[in-house]
């Protein structure tokens, strides 16, 4: 039976972030997609984690244990929703189609792609542009796959939104066959909750989104921020990769190009080992020592002067 000839289709919704994961459960019905539960497994890897749900019928709740890895959080995810008590299926198998949430797919993908051996490939080639996110959305699929081996998978791309850009936004300003050759430019990231947020915003002030100039924010331990203009993404802050932007939760943001090779220099460390230090250990977390605002926020009342300096 194919997925259009069944009547209530079950479609699992992941987003498989640095340090969280997102999860909707919707049941199809006519084509009107019904939200069974919602949660979010949070602060993956580091103490305090925990996983929410909440749903229509058995309300929220809140399961505090040890969540050491994204593989860890994902069973924990399948157990919750699967939870005699507190889910919303008597086991897995009714899950129909799991989506996921993938960070990204540079020029090549432009739409949302069925996941086969060549599309995960691709994904796992792409991996080094976006390293706190691309082992997370590769460790989604893999561990469905071993779940629920016939259930099909989609990757809907974060960069799609993006291919709008003009050539003015996109390319740096480095020798041209740099890009030619080995497609070096801005790719953006984010673009799924961007574009959502544009549609919001337009809907909002009840203007179509073709006529307006929008800015629009997205606000985690990952950040960016994208210029709408006629409904198309037109800039944005992230770029090669998700470390280029604005400081967030551990990554740097913009830096000047030469920090690199001189912190290579005088901590004597390779670049593997900077690219680490740029991506996990700088941003919030480097400025306070913190990468979760709550706790800075929390540390800021108490009179922290790095993290009041973190926040601002």
């Amino acid at each position: 039976m194919t997925l259009e000839e069944k009547d209530n289709l079950k479609i699992l919704a992941l987003n498989c972030g640095s340090s969280s994961i997102k999860y909707r459960l919707f049941e199809v019905i006519d084509d009107q997609y019904n939200l069974l539960v919602k949660g979010v497994a949070e602060r993956i890897g580091i103490s305090g984690s925990r996983l929410s749900q909440d749903s229509a019928n058995n309300g929220e709740i809140v399961i505090e244990k040890s969540l050491l890895d994204h593989r860890a959080s994902l069973r924990a995810i399948c157990e919750a929703i699967t939870n005699k008590e507190a889910g919303v299926l008597a086991d897995l198998n009714q899950i129909a189609a799991v989506g996921h949430r993938i960070v990204h797919g540079g020029d090549r993908f432009r739409n949302s792609t069925l996941i086969d051996k060549q599309v995960l490939e691709a994904i796992r080639e792409a991996a080094g542009f976006a390293p706190l996110h691309s082992r997370p959305n590769i460790e989604g699929i893999e561990v469905f796959r071993e779940l629920l081996p016939e259930v099909p998978q989609v990757a809907v791309f974060d960069t799609a939104l993006h291919q709008t850009m003009p050539a003015t936004a996109y390319l740096y300003g480095l020798p041209i066959d740099l890009y030619e050759r080995h497609r070096i430019r801005k790719y953006g990231f984010h673009g799924i909750s961007h574009g959502y947020a544009a549609r919001e915003a337009a809907r909002l002030i009840g203007k179509p989104l073709e006529s307006l100039k929008i800015i629009t924010c997205h606000l985690g331990s990952g950040a960016s921020i994208t210029a709408f203009k006629n409904g198309r993404s037109i800039d944005t802050s992230m770029g090669f990769t998700p470390l280029e932007g604005i400081v967030m939760g551990t990554r740097c943001g913009d830096i000047d190009p030469a920090v690199i090779p001189y912190l290579m220099d005088i901590l004597g460390i390779s670049i593997g080992e900077t690219m680490n230090l740029l991506n996990r250990k700088s941003g919030l977390r480097g400025l306070c020592g913190n990468s979760d605002m709550r706790d800075i926020i929390h540390a800021s009342d108490q009179g922290s002067i790095k993290a009041h300096t973190a926040i601002e």
